[in-house]
């Protein structure tokens, strides 16, 4: 009971810290999210050692099902405030993102990890998997509020919250395809990952959330017409139908990730917009309410004993990622995209694919599957350095890209924020 008030009050107090200082948080040099993995490494094990999660319960439970309740808050906050002009305009490069690049980041990270850490081909593929998605909460602290809106053109902000929050969920496929190789024969293993992961998990999670969405947005249209809906604000009615989401995704074996942000998207572009502004603000709030005990709840887990172990590989291996991961993957693909993005778009959006919760998530999964605490070792130093690293370059590159924008290509040049 004492963890149980010591976290609550921390974590209370975490939140209510940076609400207040928000505005100078964004100009500084270090991000919302390092500094609540900060605040968690000082109280945790390694540190104060006031929090300990090992004497809440599992570990890699506790982390999994705590990522996964985040993301789906976070996801949803990204689905409703993607404007459906933009998503329009930006659909060739999202696209691009979602496919070639993802697949790229993936292959790269393997080969890194394959190299450095000398795992075998199908471990390698699976910590590249856990490590390919682009997080959307942690993307968020960069692309939203009145900072980012001074420095980044909505082209930039909506296309980077789209790849971010549609990635997570594809990346189920990239996870368990190799979970199955290691842990069962291979022509079981590819014939369950067909079926369960991408027709059942992928395919079966779009359609729900599709379902779920649209249903959620007619259904609101349908009560305030018949003068039923006592508030205009869409807060707890989204977080709701978030988490119903979420929960229907399991029940049914699909990928609850995929299914929330869906079903966000869904109701975003077939619902009526109320004070679209007013709506954003309540929603990032709220979303940064549960995000941000999220990121102290990392930074209390962090194996920094394990980190030691595995030595000066794992720091080549995070130095590399940053590097190689994702910017050489989207360079080579700029050009193709030049009617949407200009090449200093590209170079921001090349940079800024950072690592999170919907890493933190997928290597809890992994350490479920196959009982291995290599994945959670490794891939939490790889989150670390990414939040510590995009954190800090996120306020100056901003300012930066600010001063030397260059003209708005064409397919883009009339997208203009709502709230402006």
């Amino acid at each position: 009971m004492t963890q149980l008030n010591i976290a609550l009050a921390l974590m209370g107090g975490v939140a209510v810290c940076i609400a207040l200082l928000s505005a100078l948080i964004k100009r500084s040099p270090v991000s919302e999210p390092a500094l609540a993995v900060l605040v968690g490494v000082a109280v945790g094990p390694y540190g104060l050692s006031w929090l300990d999660l090992a004497r809440w319960g599992d570990t890699f439970s506790i982390l999994e099902q705590a990522a996964r309740l985040t993301l789906a808050i976070g996801l949803m906050g990204v689905a409703l405030r993607l404007q459906p002009a933009a998503l329009k305009a930006m659909l060739k490069p999202i696209m691009l993102l979602l496919t070639f690049v993802m697949l790229g980041m993936w292959l790269v990270s393997s080969l890194l990890a394959g190299w450095l850490l000398g795992l075998s081909l199908w471990a390698a593929l699976l910590l590249g998997a856990v490590v390919t998605p682009t997080d959307p909460v942690v993307a968020s602290s960069i692309v939203t509020g009145k900072f980012a809106k001074e420095h980044l053109p909505l082209r930039l902000r909506d296309t980077l919250s789209a790849e971010s929050g549609a990635n997570d969920g594809l990346a189920y496929a990239f996870v368990m395809l190799p979970i199955l190789m290691l842990s069962h024969a291979p022509d079981q293993a590819w014939s369950r990952w067909l079926i369960e992961s991408v027709l059942i998990g992928i395919g079966g999670a779009a359609l729900l959330g599709s379902v779920v969405g649209l249903a959620a947005a007619k259904l609101l249209a349908l009560s305030e017409r018949k003068k039923l809906v006592a508030s205009s604000s869409l807060l707890g009615y989204t977080v709701a139908f978030s988490l119903l989401t979420l929960g229907l995704a399991k029940l049914l074996a699909t990928d609850g990730v995929l299914a929330v942000f869906a079903a966000g998207l869904a109701f975003n572009l077939f619902s009526e917009r109320y004070e679209e502004q007013e709506e954003e603000n309540i929603q990032e709030a709220v979303a940064k309410l549960f995000t941000l005990p999220m990121f102290v709840i990392f930074g209390i887990a962090l194996p920094l004993r394990e980190w030691a172990t595995l030595g000066w590989p794992l720091v080549a291996l995070a130095v590399l990622i940053l590097l190689l991961r994702r910017p050489p993957v989207v360079m080579l693909l700029s050009a193709t995209w030049r009617n949407s993005l200009n090449l200093r778009d590209s170079l921001y959006l090349g940079w800024f694919g950072p690592l999170g919760i919907a890493a933190i998530y997928y290597s809890a999964l992994a350490h479920s599957q196959l009982d291995d605490p290599l994945y959670w070792h490794a891939a939490s130093a790889l989150i670390f350095a990414s939040i510590m690293i995009h954190g800090v370059s996120a306020a100056p590159l901003s300012r930066l890209y600010a001063s030397h924008h260059g003209a708005a290509p064409p397919g883009s040049a009339r997208l203009h924020d709502e709230s402006d």
